[in-house]
């Protein structure tokens, strides 16, 4: 007769309870890897850095328009153009967006970034 203390290996419902542990670590880990990519396809259909530089030139850009104003009460009259614009500023202006600038209309004070979409930053 064999003691209980002998016997060897694994039964039918260890091996079982192995492959449901198995089974439901990796479903958890496909629907965590699943969810991560729709994160990231999310992300990049968003585009948040495009976003971010199209809003630190907007907030360049307002800088610029407080200068302009503040020439515009000191001198009753708008900037002669857009060097005189540049010349207010201690340093050309750095947009963040390539290719990207503002453009000037000294009868109105009225300044415009030519990139407007963040599509395009």
């Amino acid at each position: 007769m064999r003691r209980l203390g002998d016997e060897r290996g694994l039964g039918l419902v260890e091996i079982l309870i192995v492959l449901v542990v198995v089974a439901i670590a990796g479903g958890l880990l496909w629907g965590y890897f699943g969810s991560t990519a729709k994160t990231i396809e999310k992300l990049q259909e968003q585009r948040p850095i495009e976003h971010a530089r199209l809003a630190a030139d907007q907030a360049t850009l307002a800088s610029i328009k407080g200068l302009v104003d503040v020439y515009r009460a000191q001198n009753d009259t708008w900037p002669a153009d857009r060097d005189a614009v540049l010349a207010l500023l201690a340093a050309p202006p750095r947009f963040q967006c390539a290719g990207n600038d503002f453009e000037y209309d000294p009868a109105s004070g009225g300044l415009s970034l030519r990139v407007t979409d963040a599509g395009r930053c």
